[in-house]
């Protein structure tokens, strides 16, 4: 598949000053917020994995330790 009917399927405008967000809707502007509450979600599910990783590894080694 060539980059060009990639971007036709995808609906990809390559042009950075066309491929832009129109904010003159309420129904643009809601779909750019959800956007943003989705990667913020992300970004705190990230760090909670994390720290849930971290308290795992030394609770593991706590157990080893102690036998």
């Amino acid at each position: 598949m060539q980059e060009r009917e990639l971007h036709a399927m995808l609906g990809i405008i390559p042009d950075p000053e066309k491929n832009v967000y129109d904010i003159n809707t309420r129904k643009n502007m809601n779909e750019i917020q959800r956007i943003m509450r989705i990667f913020k979600i992300n970004e705190e599910q990230h760090n909670k994995h994390l720290m849930l990783s971290i308290k795992n590894v030394a609770t593991f080694r706590l157990v080893l330790s102690n036998n």
